[in-house]
Parts: C-alpha cells; structure tokens; sequence
C-alpha cells in the first residue's frame, strides 16, 4: 500500500455509531465530528472532493488519539488506524497543516529528536542546564506555559529518570542452563533514552525465562513518531534498518521481544508499511511474524512463577496498542497475578486512552490532560499505590499528571514487578 487513502476502507463502515460512546474525544467533547464516524465522513468528503481541508478540520482529525478503541467494537472491521494513517500521509504530502507556526515547530522539534536516543540524551542535558539557570521559571510565568505547560512538566519528569545505565550487551546467554530459546531484544528510542531501567529489567527477565538474548547495537527507532504524523517515508527508513539489525548476524531468532506496546503495534505492522518494497516486502513480513510483546512472548513460553513477595495493592491501565491495536489484554495481568502477595485490583475504563497517545500529550496538551485526570480518578477509587501499564508513553504521561495532582503513585512496566519479584539480582545464578 502506497499510503494513499484507500476508498474500500471507507465502504466498510456502515455508519451504525457503536463506536461513538468508546471513543474517548467524543465521550469528552459529544461532538460527531470527534467521533470516529465523524472523521471518517470527513476524511471521506475530502477524499472525494467535496469539502477542503481546514483548520477546524483538521483540529477534528487531529484530536484523534489513533487509540484503535473503536475497531475492537466496530461489528464491520473497519480498519480506522488504517485511515487515520493514511488520511495523515496524504496531507504530509499535500503541504497542508492548518495550525499555527508555534504549533508547527512543535511537531518539528518531536520529530527530529524524540526518534533518536542520543539526541534525548542531549535533550536532557540541555534540561539540566535550563532548570539551572532558571528557564523553566521564566516559561512558567510567560504565555508559552499556558499552551505548553505539558511539554515543560513533561521534560521535568524525564529529567527524574536515570540516565547512567551501562549499555546492554550484544549477546548474552541464559542465566542458567542451555537457552530454550534465542530471542531479539527491541530496546526503541524513549524506552532506552528515558526508561532504559525497563531495557534492562525485560532483559533479566528474558535471561531468567531460558532465553539467550541479542540486541543489536544498529537498531533504531520503530518508525511509530514520524509514522502517526503522516511521515511514511521516514517510518519505512526506520523499519528497513531495524529489518537489517535483527537478520544480521544471526538469522535464527525465534521472536523479536519487544516491551513498549506503540512500538510492538508498529514492528507488526512492518509488512504492510513495506508491502510495495519489493527489496523488504518479504523481509518485512518474516520480521513482523516474529514480533512478540514481551508479555505474549513469556505467556506462549512458559514462566518460572517468581518467589519473592510483593505485598502491594497494584491495578493495571490497559495500553491502547496493545489491548485495542494488539488484541493483547489477558497475558500482562497473568504475569502480574504469579507474583506473590500482589493484589490485583480491577480498573474502571481500564482500557479507555489515558491521553499519551505517543507524543499526542505534547502536541494536544488541553486533551491529554483531560483525558489524564479522567484516568487518574478511576485509580483513586481502585485504592492502589502501583499503576502497571505495558507503554512507555503511558508510564511518563501518568507519572507527570500523578505528580502535578500531588499524587503519590509508583507508575511501573508490569515487567518492572515481575523483574522485582525474582528477588534481589545479587540472588540470582
């Protein structure tokens, strides 16, 4: 597929509305417009003509959080992620953005360095030195803080987050006995530059579970950012090198790990990004086959029940690509219930959106945070001090909102929990 808007996909939806009252835009707004019928005639009436694109609708196509919650209702499989998508490609390549120049050098900005772990790292270098001297301060009390007071409070809670980790190592064998099984680590780029203590925790997890690990050091980002901003182009760069990184040296991985769920959506989706690729299609599709959440990959495995306690009240949020886009719901909170003394508490809307959506939090901010408080109260009712979510976004866009709201709340990768529960690393053979 070229990225063009593909008309069969519009005939497939029969206009029914199911997927109005899961759609957490219009369930906050009540406006068609942001509903996923409601864009879908929109981008239907642009496709064909009808109507021109706008600044007003674009704002309504772009509030979508592409959180794929209406395709696990829609009785007809409408594919909308597909849609959304394509329709975003197409006006990437049509030159049209109808926001505002600061809004626009936003998006640049994400796009040239959020992809690329070393530049975060330079990023919060910068951070540092900016908090020094004082720059947050003088944002605060300026205009800039009232649009993008998230993108302040976002940097402030990256800048918590260890950044002295060693490097992951090339190869590394089981930590006992032979490997039952050779597997591929996919780090990403805000996993590995923020929360880089995860990389590692799924990798222990891995080495304890049988499995000799490789990550390879040429991987990249997923293609997931430029990907949603309508950047195919760039997406299917990234994809044909993380191609070329997994299939060399060693061709014989039995699954490609990964443990953020918008990246794990994307590496599935590799095959229909590079189906017109006729170097990659079919290396694509042998890649994508492999491509296993971390929580999947243990569940068809086989686990070692851990020993050491957790004597907690945790409840799990759903993330969007992962319960909705993966169709993956039940395996992490069977990791979460081996743990011994963990409670685990049932959340209201536990897969509604939390308003990460990637980096929807920072160029969509008044949404996300709404969307983020909603979220919030449902947690306040489950009573729980730890909040699991399998997505790197959700994790920093719920601990910047815990924080803001004076919550005290451990938001964790249930791999975090289980990685704990084998016990103290100096423990272990």
């Amino acid at each position: 597929m070229s990225g063009a808007v593909q008309f069969d996909y519009f005939q497939h939806c029969v206009h029914c509305g199911l997927c109005l009252p899961k759609c957490p835009t219009y369930a906050e707004l009540g406006d068609e417009n942001d509903s996923p019928r409601g864009r879908i005639y929109l981008m239907q009436a642009i496709d064909s003509g009808r109507i021109a694109p706008s600044e007003r609708i674009q704002h309504h196509l772009d509030l979508c959080l592409d959180c794929r919650a209406c395709e696990t209702v829609c009785p007809s499989g409408v594919q909308y992620g597909r849609l959304i998508e394509s329709y975003r490609t197409k006006i990437n390549g049509d030159q049209y953005r109808g926001s505002g120049l600061l809004d626009r050098l936003v998006r640049r900005l994400v796009l040239f360095v959020f992809p690329y772990r070393r530049r975060i790292k330079w990023l919060r270098r910068a951070l540092r030195i900016a908090g020094a001297v004082g720059l947050f301060d003088f944002l605060r009390a300026s205009g800039f803080a009232r649009r993008y007071g998230a993108g302040l409070r976002f940097a402030e809670v990256i800048d918590r987050e260890p950044s002295t980790l060693a490097p992951l190592p090339r190869h590394s064998l089981p930590q006992r006995g032979k490997p039952r099984a050779r597997v591929g680590l996919f780090i990403g780029c805000v996993g590995e530059a923020i929360l880089g203590a995860t990389n590692r925790a799924t990798h222990r997890v891995l080495r304890r579970n049988g499995c000799a690990v490789d990550c390879p050091t040429d991987q990249v980002c997923c293609g997931a950012i430029h990907y949603h901003a309508g950047d195919r182009a760039s997406a299917a760069r990234f994809a044909r090198a993380n191609i070329d990184a997994f299939e060399s040296p060693n061709e014989q991985l039995d699954a490609i790990v990964v443990n953020v769920a918008g990246c794990g959506l994307m590496l599935k989706d590799y095959a229909e990004l590079l189906s017109d690729d006729p170097q990659y299609a079919e290396r694509a599709g042998h890649f994508a086959d492999r491509v296993r959440d971390v929580s999947e990959f243990l569940t068809e495995h086989g686990i070692e029940p851990p020993t050491h306690a957790i004597a907690e009240r945790v409840t799990y949020h759903h993330a969007c690509h992962l319960c909705h886009g993966q169709g993956i719901r039940q395996q992490p909170q069977h990791l979460l219930s081996l743990i011994p003394g963990l409670e685990l508490v049932d959340l209201k809307e536990a897969d509604w959106c939390c308003g990460a959506a990637g980096t929807y939090s920072l160029t969509q901010p008044d949404m996300a945070n709404r969307l983020a408080r909603r979220k919030l109260q449902n947690i306040d009712e489950t009573r729980s001090q730890i909040v699991a979510t399998a997505n790197a976004g959700c994790i920093l866009h719920l601990r910047q909102q815990a924080i803001e709201t004076g919550r005290d709340l451990q938001i964790v990768h249930p791999i975090d929990l289980l990685d704990r529960a084998y016990g103290p690393r100096e423990e272990r053979s």
